[in-house]
């Protein structure tokens, strides 16, 4: 198999505001007729059955004392690689992180009101409240549904321009590789983001021959606007994907 950022490239682009990264995508694959997804508090609640009698599906309790509930204040449930993990552990549904990494705090999903989906073709997403998270994040990588995958992928970032508003203290550009198999994740960039409200436009490549943030082989990027306190801007990231044989 060749290297696939030596292959030919896509060029992506995502613009992220408050509210907008998305923390989990999430798809119904059990047998019932329809399924409901609820976020109240940032804990989750899973129904399944018949259309508009939907009932709590039992295949998912994140502490053991509420079928159906994943409770983001449940140590079993309290960063989102938890949630997803328990999720998947379903025979009924199948989710993944999108805009984010596993040890990221899930208590930061924004609230959303109950959610019909059909099975096995809906994915809904569910997005990060940014009153309570500390960054803005974007995924570059070539997965973009739930049966996906990025085995023989890889990424490249190019560009970051992002807008932070945070008052006082710090704010950072981070970049993580994330492999989703091994469910590891490793910061390979930081720099410092500019004063609050001040646009940064962050060139990534180097002699113009590569980037500085380049995933390995069936990984992908994740880049974040990370404050020292609850960001509130604006995020664009540029990159490149690419397929290998």
């Amino acid at each position: 198999m060749i290297n696939p950022i030596l292959a030919p490239k896509q060029t992506v682009s995502r613009h992220v505001v408050d509210d907008g990264p998305v923390s989990l995508v999430i798809m119904y694959i059990g047998s019932q007729v329809s399924a409901t997804v609820t976020v109240a508090s940032g804990d989750i609640t899973f129904k399944h059955g018949a259309a508009a009698a939907e009932a709590v599906d039992a295949t998912i309790d994140s502490g053991g004392d509420d079928d159906g509930v994943i409770d983001v204040s449940d140590t079993t449930a309290d960063t989102l690689g938890e949630v997803v993990d328990l999720i998947n552990g379903s025979a009924n549904w199948k989710a993944y992180i999108k805009d984010g990494i596993r040890a990221d705090a899930s208590a930061g999903l924004l609230a959303r009101s109950e959610t019909t989906l059909t099975p096995n073709v809906t994915e809904t997403p569910l997005y990060s409240d940014t009153s309570t998270d500390l960054e803005l994040s974007i995924r570059i990588g070539s997965r973009t549904k739930v049966n996906g995958t990025e085995e023989n992928s890889a990424a490249e970032l190019l560009r970051v321009i992002s807008t932070n508003t945070f008052g006082s203290g710090t704010s950072l550009i981070q970049v993580y590789e994330v492999d989703e198999i091994k469910k590891t994740e490793t910061k390979i960039f930081e720099a410092a983001g500019n004063a609050t409200t001040i646009k940064q436009d962050l060139d990534l490549i180097k002699d113009g021959v590569g980037g500085l943030a380049v995933s390995r082989t069936g990984m992908h990027l994740v880049v974040r606007m990370k404050g020292s306190a609850a960001c509130t801007g604006k995020i664009t990231a540029i990159g490149q994907v690419a397929r290998g044989a």
